[in-house]
């Protein structure tokens, strides 16, 4: 089971931030992030999410439940899709809920990913995160050295701009 370990937080100057700390910077890109309605099930009610990833090439994503944790943690399946899925989902019911765009500057830092998002209606956050929750302290820790903690929060980009 793959998880999604992580904590964001607003960083005005992220990337220079993120590079001062010696990160690798991997890469910067445009999301496009379309989520969607289930046609039987609420998923605010059940805090599931799933949203197609348009960078060019496309990706579904789905994400499970939030785990009681003081980061984030949910279970996270994510694949390559074609070009076509929007139909498929409409064909069987899904609707389209909200699309939220950004651009992402992805760097590694130790076992941590490291991303500064610009996203479009919030600003610049910064995002560390892992795929284990034993990197709790470390994802402390980095939001410590980038000067942002005790802004870091568990929401979403959609519960943030209230979507």
């Amino acid at each position: 089971m793959a998880l999604e370990v992580e904590l964001k937080a607003p960083c005005p100057g992220a990337r220079q931030k993120v590079e001062a700390l010696g990160a690798k910077f991997i890469g910067t890109e445009t999301q496009e992030d379309t989520y969607f309605r289930h046609p039987c099930r609420d998923f605010k009610k059940t805090d599931e999410a799933l949203r197609l990833r348009n960078t060019g090439a496309l990706r579904m994503t789905y994400k499970g439940p939030k785990k009681k944790s003081n980061l984030k943690v949910r279970r996270e399946i994510e694949f390559i899709v074609p070009e076509e899925a929007h139909e498929f989902l409409s064909l069987l019911g899904f609707k389209e809920a909200f699309t939220i765009r950004k651009i992402r500057s992805t760097y590694r830092l130790d076992s941590l990913t490291v991303c500064c998002d610009i996203v479009e209606g919030l600003g610049e956050y910064v995002e560390v995160e892992s795929v284990s929750e034993s990197d709790n302290e470390r994802i402390m820790e980095v939001l410590e050295r980038l000067g942002v903690r005790g802004k870091e929060t568990t929401k979403s980009y959609s519960e943030l701009l209230g979507l």
